[in-house]
């Protein structure tokens, strides 16, 4: 349904933005730091952005907001620089109502979050798939479903049956059904998987299928991330191996300080981290004092 260079393009490392709050304000989006952001990403090579995602802090996000989001993405991008896509939250209602708004924008395809019915996985996932029809059919968009859920290969084969459906992000929480998976449907979905540096997986979730994947880390240390997607088309997977292995200290950090780790990178390097939202907290001092010395570590120039 959807054209091959659109396809294509999805075909690569995706940055999943932060979302920058006033330093003194975290109820308000710090839009020119936001701004400073993506052009620092888009200068970096990086061509496909997911704004407003789960590193995005998407459930502390008002729906005016996401669309804000989306509009300073596609101002800045101006499309052929790079992808811009937005991200519908797990709620029907809302994700309905954003969807054809996102598309009047100017978006082509946006990231749809799996919802759950108190925050549980529905035990049928008839749900799920019922779902995911009715988003298609409010607007152009394509989506990309992000499976937070661990579905069993025959799902994918059921989701395949909505046109609008373009290709899977999937966290490869349980990375046998995505391979599976891909072995089933091949080239019907764009397979965008996620990356472990530590122990240093990606090369064969890249052997397995996958055609891209995604990244937090890459809000401040962009060029490594880059070049892994570059190598794996390439299939030099010993490179891959390395950088793996310079980007793990930060990895295991994020791992402890969550987003605020990628936050506190973007304020080390002089562009726009700032405050968490509640419940998510701000990084510790020894927190910070640890990313600073890992960021030394690899060599990155800070402010």
């Amino acid at each position: 349904m959807f054209p091959e260079d659109l396809k294509n393009r999805l075909k690569t490392v995706h940055a999943f933005a932060i979302t920058p709050f006033q330093p003194d304000d975290i109820s308000q989006i710090n839009i020119e730091g936001l701004r400073g952001n993506l052009r620092f990403l888009i200068d970096r090579g990086v061509r496909a952005i997911t704004l407003g995602g789960g590193t995005g802090e998407v459930n502390a996000l008002t729906d005016i907001e996401l669309l804000t989001l989306a509009e300073v993405g596609l101002e800045v991008a101006h499309d052929d620089q790079a992808l811009i896509l937005p991200t519908l939250p797990g709620n029907l209602g809302v994700a309905i109502e954003l969807a054809p708004k996102h598309e009047h924008q100017g978006a082509r395809v946006a990231l749809a979050m799996a919802p759950y019915i108190r925050d549980q996985t529905p035990d049928n996932l008839e749900g799920i798939f019922q779902y995911y029809k009715t988003l298609a059919e409010a607007s152009n968009l394509a989506l990309m479903p992000y499976n937070t859920q661990d579905w069993p290969p025959e799902f994918f084969e059921r989701l395949a049956e909505i046109d609008q459906i373009i290709g899977i992000k999937d966290p490869c929480f349980v990375p046998h059904n995505l391979f599976k998976a891909i072995k089933r449907l091949g080239d019907r979905f764009v397979w965008i998987g996620n990356k472990r540096h530590d122990p240093g997986v990606l090369h064969f979730r890249y052997q397995a299928g996958i055609q891209g994947y995604t990244a937090g880390l890459i809000n401040f240390v962009p060029e490594p991330f880059v070049e892994l997607h570059a190598c794996a088309l390439r299939q030099d997977w010993n490179r891959m191996i390395d950088i793996q292995e310079t980007l793990a200290p930060l990895e295991r950090l994020r791992n402890i300080y969550s987003e605020a780790v990628l936050k506190t990178g973007l304020d080390l390097i002089g562009l726009a981290g700032g405050p968490m939202r509640p419940p998510r907290l701000d990084i510790s001092a020894e927190g910070r004092e640890q990313v600073g010395a890992a960021m030394v570590e690899m060599g990155l120039e800070m402010k």
